[in-house]
């Protein structure tokens, strides 16, 4: 009885543990002082999406350096915070 509950257990909780170590695209990916990375899926997010992302990360506008697609199979946009 007691190893069938911690089994139940296991099953319930391990979906939940995944869950929370996946994190929300698109994700903000911190490269330098004043740069960033916005990591996203190309099929579920649009450009003006990231860029709002960009935004609101800055709460400012935010400098689109590059574009490019990486080995993880994600969309990667390069930022940097405008100036004030």
């Amino acid at each position: 009885m007691k190893r069938m509950r911690a089994v139940y257990l296991a099953l319930v909780l391990a979906p939940l543990m995944a869950g929370a170590a996946c994190q929300t695209l698109p994700a903000v990916v911190v490269t330098g002082a004043n740069a960033f990375d916005i990591r996203y899926d190309a099929a579920a997010s649009t450009v003006a999406d990231v860029d709002a992302r960009a935004r609101a990360y800055c709460g400012r506008a935010a400098v689109l350096i590059s574009g490019e697609t990486r080995f993880d199979g994600f969309a990667y946009r390069s930022y940097r915070c405008a100036e004030r």
